[in-house]
């Protein structure tokens, strides 16, 4: 009798173990839930497009630019962020309706994910290991773990529930290391005077988020728009106000770095920097301000001027081994001859990057995405995606 109620214990604490784990593998992340859970399915989408690949030749650096993405008929399609991880593997988002692409054979084909029927974009992406995660104009941060097939998010109005009822708009979010990422943004809490700067953090891989409770961002009313992080610890921002901050432990506590006023306002949306001393932020109206001692001085770089006599938005800054490169927006109703210009830092010049003389390729001029892939860029134009080699391989 004894041992026939022991084994039947050992039965019951075999099937609890096995019912534990089997409830741990359905929760995918922690305070994350399956889209399908959350969303109003009805307006959630899948779809499958095959690109013919086409290719031109940069008029400038006589380089072949294969395109690896293209829309012949855009309507709303507008995509603002992109993230590689390799010359195979990447993901473009965008709008209208939070949409992602995702390639697996170097844009061949790509699976297109839909999540809303409103205008609102998605504006960044980023990998952590296999894992992609997108954010934009929604208060959830959208995870998939299997390049699009199946997706989980994460309310991060949870994160606020006792200050309030909260909105948000997510700009940027990038990786660190394998286990450290930020989030930054705008937030609003209903019935309050101002907006604040938002900042998200994880120290797992993106598996949980946290809010960062600043010091030295209050005046930042209108959010951070771009960051970039030399460690875990060591970051510097850009604000839609026209400054530019630095922490250096963690996001706890922030210094002014630049700052305009008045008449000389700067809409700052895009930073890079090449190594702690030297960088770049951007802005509106061809706004572009260099620094070669980690942003104790920065120094004004004329943008050269489209045609009619306007200076674009600089909307994205990549650095490459001996210059950057910077990719441009504006918003009209004719095609741009360049958008992205290289920067040499040895004598601060600037000059056109991607041209063309094939009369078929038309350039939007509407970007807001630029990366390196080894000794390949990629360059994102509204619904183009191209890529090319670098000049300094």
């Amino acid at each position: 009798m004894k041992i026939f109620q022991y084994l039947l214990l050992v039965l019951i604490l075999v099937l609890q173990s096995c019912k534990g784990q089997n409830d741990q593998e359905e929760k995918p992340l922690t305070g994350f839930n399956k889209v399908e859970l959350v969303l109003d399915t009805e307006f959630v989408t899948k779809d499958t497009i095959t690109q013919k690949g086409t290719t031109f030749l940069n008029a400038t650096t006589k380089q072949e630019v294969s395109v690896l993405h293209h829309i012949e008929d855009t309507g709303f399609h507008m995509y603002n962020g992109m993230s590689f991880k390799n010359q195979d593997i990447g993901v473009i988002v965008g709008g209208a309706g939070l949409i992602t692409r995702i390639t697996k054979d170097g844009g061949e084909n790509w699976l297109e994910n839909r999540f809303s029927r409103f205008g609102n974009p998605f504006y960044s992406a980023a990998f952590s290991g296999d894992n992609i995660y997108v954010i934009g104009d929604s208060e959830y941060v959208f995870t998939t773990p299997d390049l699009g097939e199946n997706w989980n998010v994460f309310n991060t109005k949870d994160l606020y529930e006792k200050r309030g009822y909260f909105f948000n708009k997510y700009y940027k979010i990038r990786f660190v290391n394998q286990q450290v990422g930020f989030i930054t943004g705008y937030g609003y809490i209903n019935g309050k005077d101002e907006g604040f700067a938002v900042i998200l953090k994880t120290i797992d891989a993106g598996k949980t988020w946290t809010t960062i409770e600043h010091k030295g961002l209050e005046k930042e009313t209108e959010g951070i728009s771009d960051f970039v992080a030399f460690s875990e610890k060591e970051i510097i921002v850009v604000t839609f106000s026209g400054r530019s901050y630095k922490s250096t432990d963690g996001g706890l506590n922030w210094q002014l770095l630049f700052e305009t006023d008045g008449k000389d306002f700067v809409n700052l949306n895009s930073i890079a920097f090449s190594n702690q001393n030297i960088g770049l932020i951007g802005g509106l109206a061809g706004d572009l301000f260099y620094t070669d001692n980690g942003g104790k001085d920065w120094r004004k770089i004329d943008m050269p001027q489209d045609g009619d006599g306007h200076k674009a938005n600089i909307s994205d800054i990549l650095f490459t081994k001996e210059t950057a490169l910077i990719t441009t927006s504006i918003s009209s109703d004719y095609y741009r001859d360049t958008f992205v210009y290289e920067f040499n830092i040895d004598d601060a010049s600037i000059k056109p990057f991607l041209t063309s003389d094939n009369e078929e390729v038309l350039f939007t001029g509407e970007s807001f995405g630029i990366q390196a892939i080894a000794d390949e860029v990629l360059i994102l134009d509204r619904d183009n995606l191209y890529k090319t080699n670098t000049l300094n391989k």
